[in-house]
């Protein structure tokens, strides 16, 4: 079911996302990628998905601060901690959108920030992700965190998130083939 507080927090992404296709379809076609500039549908749906993605993950930091029990988002509450996205009732630690967002030496560096943070701050460090598999283990000393059990440990319905999201892209979907696709 779509939960309406939620759908409120996210509501910004689709502005976002409309505004930056349109920026990106105001590009010169030869700065552009040669698909892209041969098939400008590929050009608005790239920006679509690059642009709501980027923001959805922002957004979600902030679903769980204004939603969950006892979370804050330091990008909005505090002065941005090194390698900490959310301060929890279990510890400090990052959400991420899906577990592949971060790959490779991303990783271990997010993972050393990770651990001299909450090593400085006296707290139990953690690695969320917010949609996909549900799981929660712990390596390390890290609490590995994601999908349905990461919400639950916060005190928000997983399906009614996962509902909103979908919500929230259909109707920026709409808006994009109602108000763009018929102009190129």
């Amino acid at each position: 079911m779509v939960d309406q507080k939620i759908y409120n927090i996210l509501l910004p992404i689709k502005d976002k996302t409309i505004k930056k296709i349109k920026s990106n379809l105001k590009e010169d076609p030869q700065r552009l990628n040669i698909i892209k500039a041969a098939v400008p549908c590929l050009n608005v749906y790239a920006s679509f998905e690059r642009t709501f993605s980027t923001c959805l993950g922002h957004g979600l930091q902030e679903v769980a601060a204004k939603c969950g029990k006892g979370v804050i988002n330091t990008d909005k509450e505090e002065k941005k901690t090194l390698g900490i996205d959310l301060h929890t009732l279990f510890g400090e630690g990052q959400l991420k959108s899906n577990k592949n967002t971060q790959t490779g030496t991303h990783v271990k560096d997010s993972l050393n920030k990770l651990l001299e943070t909450t090593s400085m701050n006296g707290t139990d460090p953690f690695f969320a992700t917010a949609l996909g598999e549900s799981y929660e283990y712990v390596k390390d000393g890290v609490l590995y965190i994601g999908g349905q059990k990461f919400w639950e440990k916060i005190g928000v319905d997983y399906n009614d998130l996962y509902d909103t999201i979908v919500k929230v892209i259909q109707d920026t979907y709409d808006e994009v083939e109602r108000t763009i696709i018929p102009t190129l």
